[in-house]
């Protein structure tokens, strides 16, 4: 029997109706905080995760003796590229500061680091004039400026050591503002314009760890595989051209103004005085480095500006500078605007006695300047009004740029306080040192610094000896500048060559001077007895001691110091290379790579140091075991194939060369030094006429290279083309001054062309450089 089915009743009243949409308000609300919400769930997980760099200027660090903070060597990569960034000095500060103590941090960027050498620079030589003053008080003199840095990273720099318990800001800045971080060139004008665009930028990329993550996903993304992207200073900005006129450049000066009161105010609040300082930079020395005429002209103006300019050179330099000028007026009526233009008129001012007139001109020459590396009128100008305008909030200007120039001859800044464009010499340095204590000396009553006690000469010496300023370094200073001054873009300058010239006279002198000299070992232990725990001394005086073949000594002497200072890469890094020379390689390794220190090196950071200073050292055994093992770890790294090939080349295997050497350039087509070792392997295989072809390819991508010069000028020769050889040998010789094997073969060929004067000056050119 079928049973019936009840019947379901639907009620429609039960029925659902259709769903109502959440307000539009919701939905938009929704809409806008899911990503929100989305990104900061992943802020926190890479925060949870440690991902990231710190973001302080300072990192806490603890030691047997109780915390320090020691400054962040990545800290500038929050700003710029990698491989833009440089690191400051390391330098370590107690976590709790001694009532005896001053504590004065000095910002800025390389000129007040101390480039070329910090060990002389401005922060050390202040320091020792304050502690002659007051023996009863430690001067701590903390150096936070960062080679290519500007205001707004200093600005940041200045929030943190705030937090320090500073007595006194010393702020000495203003040569990077327009190619430093966030400058004029890197975005748009209408960004650019706004202060807060820059500021919420730097946040983003610096404060949250996604900004970091962002970051590092494009470097690694444009980063060429297996090349090392390398500092090239000067040489990266090239590109960062603008004309004075340019309506960023007002953006820039107000910046720079909003930056040096928001440290000031920083200052104050932290109960801390701020020394502003003017920039000094060479007027009289350093031709502009880039100069664009005004807009506007056409084609028959630019070409009789060009006529009256070029004819301007030649009477200038056939030395009639009355008509030189005559000339140079008439393409200033065409077009006042080009640097250039106003260099040469004021040189020509300068040797007719007129230096009022010649100074105006120096000056609107380096104002003119489109790279803009050297602080300006309107940089200086404003570091003046914000002295003034801020007196009240603990400020007081220090004119360094008068202060200089009072002393300087004529007036005019120039390589008698300068070694470059901004840079200021051993000399320079103690003036401004000297001004700043001076002015602390007021500043500062609680420091109980007396009135100078010595004369002004006993304290430079005082400079001199106390941080073993010698002869030998005079000499290694001069050399790292000759180099810097073979590179664009001083290389592009005007006088260029006559200046080289007269830089390599001036390095033989040096050299006839220290040659047969030994290090001082007197000076240095003196220097170490006031300060024993100085990284500087401790290394030089080590590496002098490893030299002389006291190897123990050096050891002993490195282990000392890292008792105290375990943290002290530098010493860690000399104690290695003493290791290594000594054959302990795997000590070496350890040391560099300890968890005693923050800056410890990975593996492979800590055997391309070795693998460096065996290569140097003429370890070549040593070197060539350190890049097998480096190449398991990295097998396409250009640096490490071509080291690979060079100890191939030393051992005759020519087969393994060739092999290194192709990878190289399957990698990286363009590298200058695998190319010149290609050359060199044609070279031993006896075929010129390839390895000339090579050496000639590495000299188009690189004309500064020496090695690539000297190679084509010897390939060259030995194809009998004597001119051509002789050409690239002497352009070796011109880069590398104390390149003695250039100069045998420079006295070799002049003997043989019936040149016996030559030949007497090369050979003694060999005699002072030879080894």
């Amino acid at each position: 029997m079928r049973m019936s089915k009840t019947p379901v009743i639907h009620d429609n009243n039960e029925r659902p109706g259709p769903v109502k949409k959440p307000a539009l308000w919701k939905r938009l609300l929704a809409a806008v905080l899911s990503p929100l919400v989305f990104l900061v769930l992943i802020e926190l997980v890479l925060t949870v995760t440690g991902y990231g760099r710190p973001r302080g200027f300072f990192i806490p660090w603890k030691t047997v003796e109780g915390k320090v903070y020691l400054s962040n060597a990545h800290y500038c990569e929050h700003f710029v590229p990698n491989e833009l960034s440089r690191a400051p000095e390391k330098c370590a500060l107690d976590a709790k500061k001694q009532r005896s103590t001053v504590r004065i941090f000095v910002l800025g960027g390389s000129a007040a680091y101390g480039d070329p050498e910090p060990a002389y620079g401005f922060c050390r030589q202040l320091e020792v004039l304050l502690s002659a003053q007051a023996p009863q008080t430690s001067f701590e003199i903390v150096n936070a400026a960062v080679t290519s840095m500007n205001s707004h990273v200093a600005r940041r720099i200045a929030q943190d050591c705030a937090a320090h318990q500073p007595d006194l800001f010393i702020v000495y800045m203003g040569n990077n503002e327009v190619v430093g971080p966030y400058g004029p060139p890197t975005l748009p004008a209408g960004l650019y314009a706004s202060g807060a665009f820059i500021d919420a930028a730097i946040a983003a990329k610096k404060e949250t760890r996604i900004g970091q993550l962002v970051a590092n996903v494009a470097v690694r993304a444009r980063a060429p595989k297996g090349v090392e992207r390398k500092w090239l200073g000067m040489e990266a900005f090239l590109t960062s051209q603008i004309a004075r006129a340019d309506a960023k450049m007002q953006s820039c000066y107000r910046h720079f103004s909003r930056n040096l009161r928001a440290i000031v105010r920083t200052a104050q609040r932290s109960g801390a005085k701020t020394l502003l300082c003017t920039v000094p930079t060479n007027l009289r020395n350093c031709a502009p480095f880039a100069s664009q005429h005004k807009n506007g002209l056409n084609a028959d103006s630019l070409a009789e500006w060009d006529r009256c300019f070029d004819a301007g050179r030649d009477l200038e330099l056939a030395g009639d500078f009355d008509a030189a000028l005559e000339q140079y007026e008439q393409a200033r009526k065409i077009d006042d605007g080009y640097a250039e233009l106003a260099y040469c008129m004021g040189n020509c001012l300068y040797v007719l006695g007129r230096t009022d007139e010649a100074k105006a001109k120096y000056t609107q020459a380096r104002d003119l300047d489109t790279l803009r590396f050297r602080a300006d009128s309107s940089i200086n100008a404003a570091i003046r009004q914000a002295a003034k305008d801020l007196a009240g909030r603990g400020a007081v200007l220090l004119d360094l740029e008068s202060c200089l120039e009072d002393r300087a001859k004529d007036g005019l800044l120039d390589a008698s306080f300068l070694v470059d464009h901004v840079h200021l010499n051993f000399g320079g340095n103690f003036v401004a040192a000297y001004a700043a204590a001076q002015a602390i000396a007021d500043l500062l009553p609680q420091a109980g610094l007396s009135g100078v006690g010595r004369s002004e000469r006993d304290l430079y010496d005082l400079c001199r000896k106390r941080l073993v300023y010698t002869a030998q370094e005079k000499y290694r200073l001069a050399m790292v500048m000759y180099r810097r001054k073979t590179l664009p873009p001083f290389a592009g300058q005007l006088g260029h060559e006559k200046e080289l010239e007269a830089m390599r006279e001036e390095l033989f002198a040096l050299r006839r001077t220290m040659k047969g000299q030994n290090e001082p070992e007197a000076d240095y232990v003196g220097a170490l007895g006031e300060a024993p725990l100085d990284s500087y001394l401790t290394v030089r005086y080590g590496d002098s001691l490893v030299t002389a073949g006291h190897l123990r000594d050096a050891i002993e002497l490195y282990r000392k110091v890292l008792d105290a200072q375990p943290f002290s890469m530098k010493v860690r890094e000399a104690l290695a290379q003493a290791l290594a020379r000594g054959g302990m390689q795997n000590e070496a390794v350890k040391t560099v790579t300890s968890d005693l220190t923050p800056y410890r090196y990975s593996r492979k950071e800590a055997l391309l140091m070795l693998g460096t200073y065996y290569v140097k050292a003429g370890m070549i055994a040593e070197a060539q075991a350190v890049y097998q093992e480096l190449n398991e770890i990295d097998p396409e790294n250009v640096d490490v194939l071509v080291n690979l090939a060079a100890a191939a080349s030393h051992a005759r295997d020519f087969d393994a060369m060739k092999r290194y050497l192709d990878k190289a350039l399957k990698i990286a087509p363009d590298s200058v030094q695998a190319t010149i070792n290609m050359g060199n392997f044609y070279a031993k295989k006896n075929q010129p006429a390839v390895a000339q072809q090579w050496f000639a390819k590495a000299v188009e991508r690189d004309p500064q290279s020496e090695l690539a010069h000297i190679g084509l000028g010897i390939q060259s020769l030995l194809l009998e083309q004597m001119d051509k050889g002789a050409e690239h040998v002497a352009r070796a010789a011109e880069l590398k001054p104390d390149f003695f094997e250039a100069y045998q073969l420079l006295a070799a060929l002049c003997a043989q062309a019936g040149q016996p004067e030559k030949a007497r000056k090369y050979a003694e050119l060999v005699a002072l450089f030879q080894p």
